[in-house]
């Protein structure tokens, strides 16, 4: 077997091993189908209220959830595979839920959530279980993720397309 050979059977293997995880992480607990797991992702964007017990002081904590809306045959979800570790350390580090979303959910108009399908993937901010910002396309996406910043809000709230 001679090197040329050997390198398009290790290409075939790689392209397939990325298509079978990209179709597991479409599939997987990461991904939402269904519009109940939706609501509940942007619930958690509510703001709360702690009271210490020994101060009587109230103290208000913002939230922020970010959801992808993608659609899973693109090659987004491939992309996804090296981009989605790096987002979700980033908003671990703020207590920002992230997950990621099939573009075509049952009883789910995008245009809801200010999406416009041309604009796909597309990354929304939810705050106070409304939508503060939208970041289209996955270069823009591309460079929250790449950013060296660990603070996601700082990075959302300067970002400009």
């Amino acid at each position: 077997m001679d090197f040329k050979t050997l390198k398009e059977k290790a290409l075939e293997k790689t392209k397939q091993a990325v298509n079978y995880s990209a179709n597991k992480l479409a599939e997987s607990s990461l991904t939402i189908e269904k519009k109940e797991d939706l609501e509940k992702i942007i619930k958690k964007s509510a703001t709360t209220k702690f009271t210490n017990k020994e101060t009587w002081k109230t103290k208000e904590y913002k939230h922020k959830s970010i959801i992808i809306f993608a659609e899973p045959w693109s090659d987004f979800f491939k992309e996804a595979l090296y981009i989605f570790p790096g987002l979700v350390a980033k908003a671990f580090t703020q207590n920002i839920t992230v997950k990621l979303a099939k573009s075509k959910i049952e009883w789910v108009k995008l245009s809801d959530y200010k999406i416009n399908e041309k604009d796909l993937p597309t990354m929304v901010v939810f705050e106070e279980e409304k939508v503060f910002k939208i970041i289209n396309w996955t270069q823009n996406i591309l460079k929250l993720v790449k950013s060296f910043n660990l603070d996601i809000n700082k990075l959302i709230n300067e970002f400009k397309i």
